[in-house]
């Protein structure tokens, strides 16, 4: 095979893993910055994100359907976080424990001896 038929294998491949995860799912080629990988830049409903996948396991994935379910379950971990409705907790959980401790809940309300539930006795 020719180097061209191989790149047009390679694309139909990745392309069908694509369709079978969303599809709606966009995806294009970022620069290859590194020997033995290149980067999809993946795009869904206004969001983007970056997947890295080695060169070599997308060419096995043809013949081999171990490699293909790996490059599946990368792209589609990245396709689920940018998805996902995850709010960042600015506060932090400690803060946000504190803050809940001090507002108390109603079943742990005392009346104090100093503060007369009923009011002023005349």
């Amino acid at each position: 095979m020719t180097d061209r038929e191989v790149v047009k294998q390679t694309a139909e491949v990745l392309r069908g893993i694509i369709r079978s995860i969303d599809k709606k799912l966009e995806y294009s080629l970022v620069d290859q910055t590194q020997e033995g990988r290149f980067s999809l830049r993946l795009s869904s409903r206004g969001r983007e994100g970056i997947v890295s996948i080695l060169t070599d396991d997308l060419r096995m994935a043809g013949q081999n359907a171990v490699r293909k379910n790996a490059v599946r379950q990368k792209i589609k971990s990245t396709r689920d976080h940018l998805l996902s409705n995850y709010v960042v907790d600015v506060m932090g959980r400690r803060v946000a424990r504190m803050l809940k401790k001090a507002g108390g809940a109603k079943d742990e309300y005392k009346p104090s001896f100093f503060r007369p539930s009923q009011g002023r006795r005349r």
